[in-house]
């Protein structure tokens, strides 16, 4: 064979291996996502019904032998705490599911990849069931004649709000789920003392995206008043979101690319 032959061969022959990695690398990411789209799915899902006969049972008991609802169930929660279960998912699943999918091929960059994406996935499925719960509320406290007022939230009001809560919830959940990844993977590179430093660092997206979006403990402290309003509050509740989903992307990202596989003795 020539040496432009060899040449040839040997080209096409890296080529067929790079081609080899990257399918690969695209399972490992597709399988990292599915893992963390079905554990939100699976208690997304439960939570979400717990929470609606919570609140049904909330909503007419408190008109049929109360004085009524001063506000929407889940305007009491400032906005929706599945942020909350979001997030305990996130400090669990990914570092438990780290040694299983190098094991199966993957590497530290292919598991970023497929949280980030699964989170999304999740997080969007979290906001059709949140924005179904809403539609559910608003027709029940109608019928039991409460009004029904959203006071945390996308700056916009009925059913056009409920519609861009599917969006700015799904960023939400993503946010808090890839924040409390963050912070464990941070814990298990840095140890203890460091590794609670960047844990604290890790949930700043959290608290950001509460007030991007109008929702959750720091939108309650600085007040949904005083957060904007109109066109400009929902550029912001869209935009905030997609930045701390960046934001604690990168933070995960930082830890695990050297996290050992075993706490050290």
């Amino acid at each position: 064979m020539t040496s432009a032959g060899t040449a040839t061969g040997t080209a096409a022959a890296g080529t067929d291996r790079d081609l080899l990695v990257r399918a690969a690398e695209r399972r490992a990411v597709s399988t990292a996502a599915g893992a963390t789209v079905r554990v939100i799915r699976t208690i997304g899902g439960w939570y979400w019904a717990i929470f609606a006969l919570v609140a049904v049972t909330i909503a007419v008991l408190m008109t049929r032998y109360g004085s009524g609802l001063d506000e929407a169930v889940l305007d009491s929660q400032m906005g929706g705490s599945s942020r909350w279960v979001a997030l305990v998912l996130g400090l669990i699943v990914p570092a438990a599911y780290l040694r299983l999918h190098l094991a199966a091929g993957g590497n530290r960059g292919t598991l970023v990849a497929g949280t980030v994406r699964g989170a999304l996935l999740g997080g969007l499925l979290i906001g059709l069931m949140t924005a179904v719960y809403l539609t559910g509320e608003r027709i029940l406290l109608g019928a039991l004649g409460q009004t029904w007022t959203r006071e945390f939230g996308p700056p916009v009001d009925g059913w056009a709000g409920i519609a861009l809560t599917v969006l700015t919830e799904s960023l939400v959940v993503a946010t808090y789920y890839l924040a409390g990844a963050a912070a464990a993977a941070g814990y298990r590179r840095f140890g203890v003392v460091a590794g609670t430093l960047y844990g604290a660092l890790a949930l700043v997206p959290a608290a950001v995206v509460d007030l991007a979006t109008h929702t959750g403990v720091t939108a309650l402290l600085v007040g949904p008043g005083n957060l904007p309003g109109g066109v400009g509050g929902v550029l912001l509740a869209l935009a905030g979101g997609l930045v701390t989903v960046a934001a604690a992307a990168w933070l995960l990202r930082l830890p695990l690319r050297t996290v050992a596989l075993r706490p050290a003795a």
